[in-house]
């Protein structure tokens, strides 16, 4: 009995010791760690982010991001986002302060607000000279510097009214844009439009009388305070010259519903020239080899002039009357010859030399029994009822019918006899060449396909 009850201390210790245990293979965990633009995959014995870095070796600082944060507990499969402070140094405008800054915010409002600074949702921002937005994702670097306009607040006297806005621009002109407040020429704004926002600024801003004016099918709004239809056009650059009016005409008083009609008015005389296209005819030629063209007898076109005189109203032909017409030159037609001469060529080849009468570019394809361009579909059959296999080649329908059973030579395919017909390439000259399924080679390029001798008696001269 006294033997048993010295080792009952172990019964504890044991349970302490699988406790242990367990606790450790509960927080074993593996997770993915993301910092300085890499991915890290490490399996830790953590229940938090910064404990996971800790045991990955990933020295963090007191000004370092991390995400999530210390309150979450890490479950196997997290990714943990480690975001570095970089040195920034913040340029204050307009009073031109100077701050240096250590910070891990990703965006110009994180950084001022890290920066103990008030946040401006109406400030401008600029990243080593680059123009940002306030929420915009600054790009991974370790420096920086960050140019910062705040806004400031502006007080605008309009039409008897009062109106207060933040503005971050850099004078008064930007202010009035910002706030889509349109500003023209005959305005008055005090103080001028370039003084530059540099605090608080009051601005007085008195518009001149809205006028509509209808040149063409534009339809403008001018201000003026003129009492007179052409003083009115002029203080909106517009002018009467020439042929030009108005409605009403610009000595008459500006209308009582602000509308006025300005027409552009011009002449011009034209001696237009007019093409007259000659026609164009084949035939054989001899003295051309095969495949070839010549120019038999060249065409030149015709020319026709006709004088008009032609009269615009703002911009618009209103008229045109034709003064005169006649043929300057007659159009003499185009005689294409094809070539019908046949020479015999000889190219040395791996295989040894070969006689060819015609050489043409094509676009080379391939196929098998198995390899159709079909999913699903086998077959071994020609349409001249030979086997697929290398030394077969396919031409469309209409080629198949004049060049069956001739042989060609194929550079990288070598001999092949036209003995099958194939689906062909649109708008191009096509070939398919054969192979068994065991000797398969994929083609998709474009070859010269020599056209060996013996000549036939009837040669297809035209291609089709």
């Amino acid at each position: 009995m006294f033997q048993n009850l010295r080792y009952r201390w172990l019964i504890p210790l044991g349970s302490a010791v699988l406790l242990l245990g367990l606790l450790a293979a509960l927080s074993a965990k593996t997770i993915t760690i993301r910092v300085d633009g890499q991915e890290i995959r490490r399996t830790v014995f953590a229940f938090t982010s910064t404990a996971a870095a800790w045991q990955a070796g990933i020295p963090l600082t007191s000004l370092d991001k991390i995400d999530p944060p210390e309150s979450v507990w890490l479950r196997s499969g997290d990714t943990v986002v480690i975001t570095r402070a970089r040195q920034i140094t913040l340029y204050l405008l307009p009073e031109g302060k100077i701050l240096p800054l250590a910070s891990a915010g990703q965006t110009p409002l994180e950084i001022m607000q890290d920066a103990g600074l008030e946040v401006d949702p109406d400030a401008r921002f600029w990243w080593n000279g680059k123009r940002v937005a306030g929420d915009e994702r600054l790009p991974s670097a370790r420096t920086g510097f960050l140019q910062i306009r705040l806004s400031q607040p502006v007080v605008l006297s309009a039409g008897g009214e009062t109106r207060n806005f933040q503005s971050s621009a850099l004078n008064i002109l930007g202010a009035l844009s910002d706030q889509n407040i349109p500003v023209r020429g005959s305005d008055q704004v005090e103080p001028p439009l370039s003084t530059a926002l540099e605090g608080p600024t009051g601005i007085t801003l008195r518009q001149a009388r809205p006028i509509t004016v209808f040149l063409g099918d534009r339809e403008m709004v001018i201000f003026s305070a003129a009492q007179k239809v052409g003083e009115a056009l002029l203080d909106g650059g517009l002018t009467l010259q020439g042929l030009d009016y108005s409605q009403p005409p610009e000595d008459a008083d500006i209308p009582a519903d602000g509308k006025i009609r300005l027409v552009r008015v011009r002449e011009e005389i034209l001696d237009q020239q007019i093409v007259i296209p000659y026609g164009s005819s084949l035939q054989a030629d001899p003295n051309t080899e095969l495949d070839q063209k010549s120019v038999l007898v060249s065409g030149e076109p015709g020319l026709k002039i006709s004088r008009v005189r032609v009269r615009y109203e703002d911009g618009q032909e209103v008229s045109r009357e034709s003064e005169a017409e006649w043929v300057a030159r007659q159009p003499k037609d185009q005689v294409l010859g094809y070539g019908t001469k046949v020479v015999i060529h000889t190219l040395d080849t791996p295989n040894g030399p070969i006689q060819y009468y015609r050489a043409v570019t094509m676009y080379a394809t391939s196929y098998s029994p198995c390899n159709l361009g079909i999913p699903g579909k086998c077959s071994n059959t020609t349409a001249s009822g030979a086997p697929v296999g290398r030394g077969i080649a396919a031409f469309t329908l209409p080629w198949y019918r004049l060049f069956k059973g001739t042989q060609v030579y194929v550079p990288g395919y070598g001999t092949a006899t036209i003995a099958d017909v194939g689906g062909g390439v649109p708008g191009k000259y096509w070939i398919d060449l054969a192979y068994t399924d065991a000797d398969y080679v994929e083609w998709h390029q474009n070859v010269t396909v020599y056209f060996l001798t013996p000549v036939p008696e009837n040669i297809p001269w035209p291609l089709p």
